[in-house]
């Protein structure tokens, strides 16, 4: 009888066991839109920018508060969700670390970035609104198939886009 439970225990393990190692090596989630938050020096100035450079829309905005040193600007546009902070306390990088050269040396998110559905559109599109592109376009790489480049938007942050 003991023989048996065991044999019974065992059994049951190992199947439940299956569909965990089975989760564990399929992706978490499955995006459907992208998503990033920037501290700015003038939430006017990089609400502009988005708007006309990335064609997205105020969604909303909540003013600074006798509470809050901050004021926030949220935009959005087809799958993509900027949130803008402006913050009194905030210095900029070369302030805050004058030795640093650049985002690239220090710990911390270095760039964000966008799968687009249509590389070369976008492309076409960021050249026509006059992004800066800081690096690329580069093609294809055999890892992922993907094409990229990176621009620098109004506030010096990297937004690197990949797409087919």
């Amino acid at each position: 009888m003991t023989k048996t439970c065991l044999l019974l225990w065992l059994a049951v393990s190992l199947v439940a066991i299956g569909p965990a190692a089975k989760a564990a090596s399929e992706p978490l989630v499955t995006a459907k839109g992208a998503f990033f938050a920037l501290s700015v020096a003038d939430l006017d100035t990089s609400a502009k920018w988005y708007s006309e450079k990335f064609g997205l829309k105020v969604v909303m905005q909540v003013p600074r508060t006798k509470d809050t040193d901050f004021a926030v600007t949220v935009l959005s546009g087809d799958g993509l969700v900027v949130e803008l902070l402006q913050s009194d306390s905030a210095v900029s990088l070369s302030k805050a670390a004058p030795a640093v050269k650049d985002s690239l040396h220090v710990f911390g998110i270095v760039k964000a970035g966008l799968i687009v559905e249509n590389f070369d559109k976008t492309v076409a599109l960021l050249r026509a609104r006059n992004v800066p592109i800081k690096m690329g376009p580069f093609p294809a790489q055999n890892s992922t198939g993907l094409k990229n480049l990176i621009i620098e938007d109004n506030s010096g942050n990297l937004i690197q886009f990949f797409g087919k």
